[in-house]
């Protein structure tokens, strides 16, 4: 098996317009597959920004049909950033007019390997043109920490604000993962104050590569989001980086770094604390 794992995050300027955010996820898989990536990482609400989440999640069949296509037809694991669900993992339904965000997991055959809702909901306020952001009006959070293997790795499962909480990432490194993944939108003000802070300290905090796939540019008049893509390295270095427009980030896991790095700091062994009281694990 290699010690290099290409992987890429695919920065989109979603809309309202579904076709067209199918047709621009597409082109990135596309440039991410012809770059060589193994593994593609789509951003949070790349199917629809900024709509009647109840009503694309009537959808979710569909566009994991659609998924499943992409994947089988560039050969890639894809993780569908966030798809809006109507349906807890149980199969009991979530009460109108809230669903879960869910990112999910697809391997090259197309088949779905795991699914992950979104356990923290960004009810903050911000120094910005729309000011407010309450997504427990339109969200139910989830309650599960997933982690789930893919292109010779072990994946933390988590989705935008999420990278805020470390005792999250804890808890997937508990779980063996190598790669934390945060598809994102990160406002245009949070994520210039926070977005690569965040990023390199996630991944020097657990001894992990960390790759975000976040939404950029201008949504509507008041939401703008910050882009910046990138996959970190567990030394805290920025393998690989967008800037503010649609792009296609593509960069390289390095076993031998990743086994370096944690065997010269081994913040796993030297952790005194668990977080079994915190997170569900089994």
């Amino acid at each position: 098996m290699s010690d290099l794992i290409t992987v890429a995050a695919v920065q989109m300027t979603s809309g309202k317009v579904l076709t067209d955010n199918l047709r621009e996820a597409e082109a990135g898989l596309e440039r991410a597959a012809a770059g060589g990536a193994r593994l593609a990482l789509l951003p949070e609400n790349f199917a629809g920004y900024g709509v009647n989440y109840r009503e694309l999640a009537a959808r979710y069949d569909d566009l994991l049909a659609w998924l499943g296509e992409q994947a089988r037809r560039h050969q890639l694991y894809l993780v569908a950033g966030s798809l809006p669900a109507r349906y807890r993992p149980d199969g009991s339904e979530v009460p109108a007019p809230r669903v879960r965000t869910r990112s999910v997991l697809l391997g090259p055959d197309g088949a779905v390997i795991a699914g992950y809702d979104k356990l923290h909901l960004f009810d903050v306020d911000v120094q910005d043109s729309q000011g407010r952001y309450r997504e427990s009006e339109v969200f139910e959070p989830g309650d599960a920490v997933v982690t789930a293997p893919a292109a010779g790795l072990t994946l933390g499962m988590a989705i935008c604000y999420d990278l805020r909480f470390p005792l999250l990432a804890r808890a997937l490194v508990a779980r063996g993962a190598e790669l934390l993944i945060y598809p994102s939108a990160f406002t245009a003000t949070t994520g210039a104050a926070h977005w690569e802070l965040l990023m390199r300290a996630c991944a020097v905090q657990n001894g992990c590569y960390v790759l975000g796939a976040n939404q950029c540019g201008q949504h509507s008049e008041k939401r703008a989001s910050f882009g910046h893509s990138m996959l970190v390295d567990p030394w805290g270095r920025v393998v690989a980086q967008a800037g503010g427009e649609p792009s296609v980030v593509l960069g390289d896991v390095d076993r031998a770094t990743l086994t370096q790095v944690r065997s010269a700091l081994p913040v796993h062994q030297h952790q005194r604390f668990t977080v079994e009281s915190f997170y569900d694990l089994r």
